[in-house]
Order: structure tokens, then sequence, then C-alpha cells
């Protein structure tokens, strides 16, 4: 997907005005377009879930917030938390956590507060327990009570995107495509969202396009792969 988003968006991007469009500017703007669709995922099937119960929102293809989980379900997924020192490191790639879950059964109730924290271990009727664990989130760790919990803690969450790196050779003075590179990262989304994708990329480079710019770059890269697969 990189290289047609590439190709598509320096053909546009491309002028007397704008000079030509760099690699390594492509993969920051692109990174950043990726984190912010990446972030509004959440926001918007909350959007779309309540315009969906007062019945503004049909069900079937049109199904707004099923099209939002399929492109956050991209980003799921789940890994053993180490333990040290009393508490449990959460991944660095972690964008949204779903659930906590302690030996595949009891999910671990995370705390707002040290406040909340604190009240719940204080009590009996509500101290934790092992079918009833609970912890509290500082930083990059979380403390999970009862201390006798200290393994086969999985955490399920949506990962941040893989950073983007459109990578190539240079043959005569031009940046040819070599997605063989140890350093070449496709984009990282939902299929679905390559036109949007490059949509706000234009935004990015500074380019006021318009629908059927965006659908006749599209066809010249159809034309493109055509004359490629006939030439071989």
């Amino acid at each position: 997907m990189i290289d047609r988003v590439y190709q598509t968006v320096k053909m546009l991007a491309n002028s007397d005005v704008r000079g030509n469009m760099k690699p390594s500017d492509f993969d920051k703007a692109l990174y950043n377009v990726m984190t912010e669709k990446f972030e509004e995922y959440p926001f918007d099937l909350t959007k779309y879930l309540n315009r969906q119960n007062r019945g503004l929102v049909g069900n079937g293809v049109e199904n707004l917030p099923d099209i939002i989980r399929a492109k956050m379900e991209h980003f799921l997924t789940s890994g053993l938390l180490t333990y040290t020192e009393g508490k449990f490191t959460i991944p660095a790639n972690v964008g949204y956590m779903e659930s906590i879950l302690y030996n595949g059964l009891s999910e671990i109730s995370i705390c707002k507060n040290m406040s909340e924290f604190n009240q719940l271990r204080r009590f009996k009727h509500t101290q934790p327990s092992i079918d009833y664990p609970i912890g509290l989130k500082i930083n990059n760790v979380i403390e999970v009570l009862p201390a006798a919990i200290t393994d086969k803690v999985t955490a399920y969450y949506l990962r941040k995107p893989l950073v983007p790196k459109w990578t190539f050779v240079v043959i005569s003075d031009v940046e040819v495509f070599n997605p063989d590179a140890l350093d070449f990262q496709d984009i990282d989304m939902h299929a679905s969202e390559e036109d949007d994708i490059v949509s706000r990329l234009c935004v990015k480079f500074g380019i006021n396009l318009k629908e059927q710019d965006l659908q006749m770059a599209g066809n010249n890269d159809e034309m493109q792969e055509d004359n490629k697969k006939t030439a071989n």
C-alpha cells in the first residue's frame, strides 16, 4: 500500500511551486496521519454508537460502528506482562488497553486512582482476591493485588501503528521503490483507509484535493500497474 500512496501523493504534490517531495518528509507526514486516525477510532466509535442508539445509523453494510471496529481490530493484540519488583510492566506499544486478565479468567479491575485502590484493599468486603483482583496503573507499570499474583497476567490491547518507511534505491538520480530493504515498513492500517490517508497527506503538503483528483490519480496507478504486467 505504501508505494501506491507515495506515488499518488508525489504526483499531486510535485510542482514548480512545491518542489520535489522528499521520501523522509513523506514518511514523517504519513506517520502523523496514521497516528491521527488511530487516535480518532475510539471517539468515532462512541459517536456512531450513540447515533445508532438513537436510530440514526442503520444496520448492514452501512453499520458504521462495525466498520470502525473492523479497522480497530487490525491493531488488536495480546501479550504476557513481565513481573519485576512487585509490578507488571506495560508494553511500550500499547495504544489503548482493552482488558487485563489473570490466568485467562479473572479480569483485573484497574482503579481510577490511589484513593480507590487503597479503599478497596482496606475494607474486608472489598479486599481483592484471586477471583477478583485489582490493579493500579502508574506510568508504564501496574501494581496488582493480591500480591500472590506474580505471573500469568495477560494484557489485551490495541497496539500503536508501526512507523512506516518507504524504502528506495537511487537509479540515475531517481528514487526507485525497494520493498526488499531491511528497514522497509508498509502502512500499518486497515486496507480501507488508503484513500483517506492520501487525502490527509495531501492536506499536510498543502494540496487542495478534490474527489475527482483522487479518482484520476487512482486510475493512473491502475494504468501503470497494467502496463507493468503487460511488459512482463
